[in-house]
């Protein structure tokens, strides 16, 4: 058997670069992921993995196979680069979800009594009803 060396193999791998996106593109199109995926056996084979990973300490173990000055490299030649770019194309989704519940916390903001100079107070009277408008807003409550 005639196996290629690993540098012929980095070349024809990197040669494949040019077509790869576009045969992505079409697969995708294709593609139906959501039906399998909402499915309950989907649900109970997700569970079932993450149960097992959990008590395979897996996320624990990954996480100590690397360095922070490893993570760090990656998070600055990797993400830096791209963040700014993913954030730009995201401006309308991320005003499209979180603007009503923006116009919702504004709202109640509007109705909150006067500061007092008892800081508990404030508390409860203030700050509570802004967090609970938040987090129903954002149907977390």
């Amino acid at each position: 058997m005639v196996l290629k060396t690993k540098e012929e193999a980095r070349a024809n791998f990197e040669a494949a670069v040019a077509y790869i996106p576009d045969r992505y593109r079409m697969g995708v199109e294709k593609a139906d992921w959501h039906t399998p995926a909402k499915s309950d056996q989907a649900e109970k084979n997700y569970a079932d993995a993450i149960s097992k990973a959990v008590a395979e300490k897996r996320r624990q173990k990954a996480i100590a196979s690397m360095s922070n000055e490893d993570w760090k490299r990656a998070a600055i030649e990797k993400g830096a680069p791209i963040i700014g770019e993913r954030i730009r194309g995201a401006l309308d989704k991320w005003l499209a979800n979180w603007g009503p519940i923006y116009d919702a916390v504004a709202s109640k903001v509007a109705t909150l009594p006067p500061k007092t100079i008892d800081w508990r107070a404030n508390i409860n009277n203030r700050l509570v009803p802004i967090v609970e408008t938040w987090k129903k807003a954002a149907g977390k409550a």
